[in-house]
């Protein structure tokens, strides 16, 4: 069914937000494109460590990187980031965004695989980890 004049300003209204508002759909490899980088490609090992990890904080209720050096480093991570409480992945990828450090691991060019997890603690919060390696 085609629009009328008088539909088009409202429709227009809607969807522009939706389309440049920086909190839909961010994915990885779309942002690192957006900085001019490649993508990373997703990678099963690390995916594995990010969701055990995910885990772990979510059974202790506590977000943090224990475990990285002599557990999921010696496995081919070389970065983390974390977070905890957001219901989605668009959630964390805008916390790792508005922080420079996650920010900095998601734009390592040397970085070239990563895997992500998260998973739900007993209190119902959301534990995310993405494992970044090369």
């Amino acid at each position: 069914m085609p629009l009328s004049a008088r539909q088009l300003p409202f429709l227009v209204a809607i969807l522009i937000p939706l389309i440049t508002s920086p909190v839909q759909a961010i994915d990885l490899n779309g942002y690192r494109k957006t900085n001019g980088l490649k993508p990373m490609s997703a990678h099963e090992t690390l995916a594995a460590l990010a969701r055990a990890h995910a885990a772990d904080m979510a059974r202790r209720g506590s977000m943090d990187h224990a475990g990285f050096y002599n557990v999921r480093a010696p496995r081919g991570a070389r970065a983390e980031n974390v977070a905890y409480g957001c219901a989605d992945v668009n959630c964390a990828m805008q916390q790792w965004i508005n922080s420079s450090p996650h920010r900095a691991n998601m734009l390592r060019p040397d970085l070239t695989r990563y895997g992500l997890g998260s998973a739900v603690s007993a209190a119902g919060q959301r534990f995310w980890a993405l494992v970044l390696g090369k």
